[in-house]
């Protein structure tokens, strides 16, 4: 079995039986590197999803780039905000802190800033590019489709999850809910485990929380879209041209994420450089070595970094195939 008939068989039978001829040939002509093979793959994803087999199956196809690419970039900007929290915690409780706060080593702190306005332009891009989608979830939730509720309901329960262990932490470390093993105030020889599966915990819960939220709009985004008349998404109302919208904001997002990637891989020679000592010692999350820790934050940006990346070329084939 070749490539090509090994993709088409990750398709729901239905779908093969009326479009996987057709779908061959294209295969054929398009099918030229690793991510056309992931595009293809999260297509069957979306196919077996429901996708109304009444659409034309390339009007699909394009309604599926554009969604998955907000969506792929969305989920590469959730874990750059995991590795940028990291990254801030990381610096916030060392000497690297204090050293950029006296102004003696200026690139750094510019490396710094360059990391904060990046983070600022990209949280603007993904508002701007996601509040319109939102707010046509809401109103399609409201109006002909409550049984979406449950499903909005699982980004508000995971921020509100959040708080509450926030709420928690808060009291345990103002002494109004003492633990044993855990103390009030911390220092960088002073951090019991008590207080590290603490912060573990916190972290733990933002993540669970960002990627049931993520698949929670999956499910929301693909639903709205499957029920969808044909002949509306065939003139571009109302998802497509929502999604053709966001493309420039992804764009922006992707860029400050590429932007705060480079200068963390900055910051970390210039820190090294001014003071190497620190980077052998364990500042880094829960009392890890600095080096190790910062090689880590690295990666998980690098890794968000390349997920956008991989998003936007998808949501340029689409709008290629749309031009």
């Amino acid at each position: 079995m070749n490539v090509r008939s090994w993709l088409i068989r990750l398709y729901p039978r239905p779908w093969r039986e009326r479009y996987g001829e057709e779908f061959d040939m294209l295969l054929e002509e398009c099918l030229h590197s690793p991510l056309d093979v992931a595009d293809i793959v999260l297509g069957a994803i979306d196919a077996h999803l429901e996708f109304p087999f009444e659409t034309n199956w390339r009007l699909m196809n394009m309604v599926n780039k554009l969604r998955t690419m907000l969506l792929i970039v969305f989920t590469g900007y959730i874990g750059f905000i995991i590795g940028g929290l990291a990254f801030y915690g990381l610096v916030d409780d060392s000497p690297m802190a204090d050293l950029m706060k006296t102004g003696t080593d200026i690139p750094l702190s510019a490396a710094w800033i360059t990391v904060e306005a990046g983070a600022v332009i990209a949280l603007l891009a993904i508002i701007i590019g996601g509040l319109p989608i939102a707010w046509r979830l809401l109103r399609r939730a409201m109006t002909s489709s409550h049984q979406d509720f449950k499903w909005l309901l699982v980004p508000v329960a995971a921020f509100l999850a959040l708080v509450l262990y926030f709420a928690f932490e808060a009291a345990v470390y103002t002494g109004h809910l003492p633990i044993p093993g855990v103390i009030q105030v911390v220092s960088h020889g002073n951090f019991p485990i008590g207080n590290r599966l603490l912060l573990a915990g916190s972290m733990l819960v933002l993540i669970v929380g960002a990627i049931a939220s993520t698949a929670a709009m999956w499910r929301l985004l693909t639903h709205a879209d499957e029920t969808e008349s044909p002949s509306a998404a065939a003139m571009g109302q109302p998802s497509t041209k929502l999604y053709e919208r966001a493309f420039a904001p992804a764009v922006i997002a992707t860029a400050s994420m590429l932007l705060m990637l480079v200068a963390t891989i900055v910051w970390g020679g210039l820190a090294y450089a001014s003071m190497p000592q620190v980077f052998a010692e364990d500042w880094g999350l829960l009392q890890s070595n600095t080096a190790a820790s910062l090689i880590a934050i690295i990666a998980i940006m690098a890794l968000s970094s390349v997920m956008a990346c991989v998003g936007m070329a998808r949501g340029w084939s689409a709008r290629r195939t749309t031009a």
